[in-house]
């Protein structure tokens, strides 16, 4: 099994990759996977001290010195995003792979302005930082930006209103940005992933429950737990293999993460005609 997982993902190993929300629940899940496929050096941001310097120590044991970097950074802050761009490079001389991973689901709605600045600004941020680094017109060497999004992107619904318009956004973004990169011929990939509810901190039942007491209906009931953080990583391991620049991939259910480009581009078609 292991010797069939690094022949798949043979685009991982020798590489520099950045994950952000690397701390915990996917974002970890995707920092064990790209040191388990060989990846060279993965730097991961989070503002969660303890659980990112835990990680990092788990990481160094197992996969030895140098192969983990944890940067204490919040990603809303410009400034503090930029500085760990600038930690990664001055460590390993390149940057081949970032997955922005990191999202906030607020439950006081004095706070929406948290999930707006972190869900979807710091994406357009980091991705920015990242096509400047590893533009192959700028002297880069080309890599892939993998931009996670969730499946309430893509269904009309009442619940969870501003995170799903900024998972949204962040899949506009993306594919405008892929097919950007696609012409220029920077040689980078910008792909989106479009995660179903997954077993994480952010979808726990008690957490879901806070959004139930504000609400008409059952926040809890309708957005269930379906997939292993497992499923999640897996997914978005097969997309940075497989996928073309600005394309869409969907990983739901456990199932394998599959190609939504076409039916997605179809339904843009149809709404252009309006």
């Amino acid at each position: 099994m292991a010797a069939k997982l690094v022949k798949r993902y043979l685009c991982v190993e020798d590489k520099v990759f950045l994950v952000t929300g690397g701390a915990a629940g996917v974002g970890a899940g995707i920092v064990r996977a790209l040191l388990a496929e060989n990846a060279r050096h993965v730097a991961f941001l989070d503002v969660a001290d303890r659980e990112g310097s835990a990680l990092e120590l788990e990481m160094l044991n197992k996969f030895g010195a140098l192969r983990a970097k944890f940067i204490k950074c919040d990603i809303a802050d410009d400034a503090q995003l930029a500085a760990a761009y600038k930690q990664v490079v001055d460590k390993y001389r390149r940057l081949d792979g970032v997955i922005n991973n990191a999202a906030v689901l607020t439950v006081d709605e004095k706070t929406y302005k948290r999930m707006v600045d972190i869900n979807f600004s710091a994406t357009v941020s980091s991705t920015m930082k990242a096509l400047d680094i590893m533009d192959a017109n700028k002297g880069g060497n080309g890599g892939t930006i993998i931009n996670i999004s969730s499946l309430l992107a893509l269904n009309l619904g009442s619940h969870l209103p501003v995170y799903a318009a900024t998972k949204t956004a962040v899949l506009q973004f993306s594919i405008a940005m892929g097919t950007e990169s696609k012409v220029s011929g920077n040689k980078v990939r910008v792909i989106t992933v479009c995660l179903g509810p997954t077993d994480t901190a952010i979808l726990n039942r008690n957490n879901l429950e806070n959004f139930d007491k504000d609400s008409s209906g059952t926040v809890a009931s309708r957005v269930p737990v379906r997939q292993k953080v497992e499923s999640a990583v897996s997914g978005i391991l097969e997309a940075i293999s497989e996928g073309k620049s600005g394309s869409t991939w969907i990983v739901k259910n456990d199932k394998p993460a599959y190609d939504y480009t076409e039916k997605l581009l179809e339904a843009f078609e149809i709404l252009s005609e309006s």
